[in-house]
């Protein structure tokens, strides 16, 4: 606990638990179903930490990886997810 103040520590523990949800939710809407039982620390290593570029192109934020690196079919995935997700927020 960060600290012995009850409000601190209220507001981390809700930082904690949105951060967790987040985390739960992203695996069930966006990942490949053979991710979902992953650990974060995993998704961390394999899609969060990759070496890229930030590129702004065309006013759009493009981020360049890779060819060859071989968690690029699980970026697309989570891409197509995420823009699924997105056109169905629309219809609602």
């Amino acid at each position: 606990m960060p600290s012995g103040d009850f409000g601190e520590i209220a507001a981390w523990w809700a930082c904690a638990v949105l951060a967790y949800n987040l985390n739960q939710d992203m695996k069930l809407l966006t990942l490949p179903a053979a991710w979902v039982g992953k650990r974060l620390k995993a998704i961390r290593a394999h899609l969060i930490n990759l070496p890229g570029r930030v590129v702004t192109h065309s006013r759009q934020l493009v981020i360049r990886l890779t060819a060859a690196h071989p968690s690029n079919w699980v970026i697309q995935a989570v891409c197509r997810g995420i823009a699924a997700l997105a056109q169905t927020q629309t219809v609602l």
